[in-house]
């Protein structure tokens, strides 16, 4: 059984049939070697439904936080809320970067991000640099200064690669959740028909398409939107 259950669905309702079905499984007897049968009622329809709302969920994830990594791939004027998803590594976990220290706008293209606690400003300017690798940070006593670069064919060739290597991550990362999926449907094959396997593993496989789809429609539709600035 999965632990995780989530029913939101962006790419359409999935709907179980609500059957249970029961199937026998042999072991091995006593003497002569005689067969037991076991029998086990499993709700085969609520374990494949429950299957593909953890596929989705995981890969609604996956979308969002490249949605995310995309926003912040801009140059141009200073914009503190661009710093309001990122989380980066502070004492051996992650952590929001607003947990961590003060944003605020210094000058049209700069901002500054105060630190509370020094020792972790090798970090912030790591998962800031990482965030957009156009930013030009600069470490200032227990301050950052982030200064966002006016668009010229370097940064814009810059940041459509970023992009572009964040979308094959955002992908990797569907296709591992499929993988995940596939082999906890393959695990109802005693319950279920061959058939009837395949047919919730073609439910997966729509989702996989749909979501990466989605990632590759983001990336056009950023790499139009650079060509433009």
């Amino acid at each position: 059984m999965l632990s995780r259950i989530v029913r939101a669905s962006p790419f359409g309702t999935v709907q179980a049939r609500g059957m249970v079905r029961g199937f026998a499984k042999k072991v091995k007897g006593g003497k002569g070697g005689a067969a037991a049968t076991v029998s086990h009622d499993v709700d085969v329809d609520a374990v494949a439904e429950k299957t593909r709302d953890e596929v989705l969920k995981n890969m609604r994830g996956a979308v969002a936080n490249y949605i995310k990594v995309l926003s912040a791939m801009r140059p141009g004027q200073a914009d503190a809320s661009i710093f309001d998803s990122l989380v980066v590594s502070a004492y051996g976990q992650m952590a929001s970067l607003s947990q961590l220290a003060q944003v605020s706008v210094v000058g049209t293209h700069e901002l500054a991000v105060t630190v509370y606690d020094p020792s972790l400003l090798k970090d912030i300017k790591s998962g800031i640099e990482a965030l957009n690798p156009s930013f030009q940070v600069q470490p200032s006593g227990s301050t950052l200064d982030v200064r966002f670069p006016k668009m010229t064919k370097e940064t814009r060739d810059e940041l459509i690669k970023a992009a572009k290597k964040q979308a094959e991550s955002a992908r990797q990362h569907i296709r591992r959740v499929r993988q995940d999926g596939m082999n906890e449907i393959k695990k109802l094959k005693d319950s279920i028909s061959e058939d009837d396997v395949k047919v919730e593993q073609d439910k997966i496989q729509k989702l996989t398409d749909d979501s990466i789809a989605e990632i590759t429609r983001l990336l056009a539709s950023k790499e139009k939107d650079l060509a433009q600035v």
